[in-house]
């Protein structure tokens, strides 16, 4: 499941450089991959885990109703490199 993660991990770095500072919720991620509530949430977890993404919400509070939360990329620069995760090392021979 790590390996399908890790393929897929580019592709929400792709639609949070092309969201901007609004940035999206998980449901418009959703709507705008095609994926699963649940992979595009592990997959955001594991972008919050190294950094690459921050979270933020869109509505004050107070709004009536659940507030969702809104993830951004965290470099400043949409361009510079986005930490990804460690590659697998299977075995190391010398």
């Amino acid at each position: 499941m790590i390996e399908v993660l890790e393929k897929y991990i580019p592709h929400i770095i792709a639609a949070l450089t092309q969201a901007g500072p609004d940035g999206l919720t998980v449901k418009e991620l959703r709507g705008r991959l095609g994926s699963g509530e649940q992979f595009t949430r592990r997959a955001l977890t594991l972008l919050l885990a190294t950094g690459a993404v921050r979270v933020s919400h869109r509505h004050r509070p107070g709004v009536r109703g659940a507030v969702p939360r809104v993830y951004t990329l965290a470099a400043p620069n949409a361009l510079a490199p986005v930490a990804t995760l460690a590659p697998r090392r299977e075995g190391v021979t010398e």
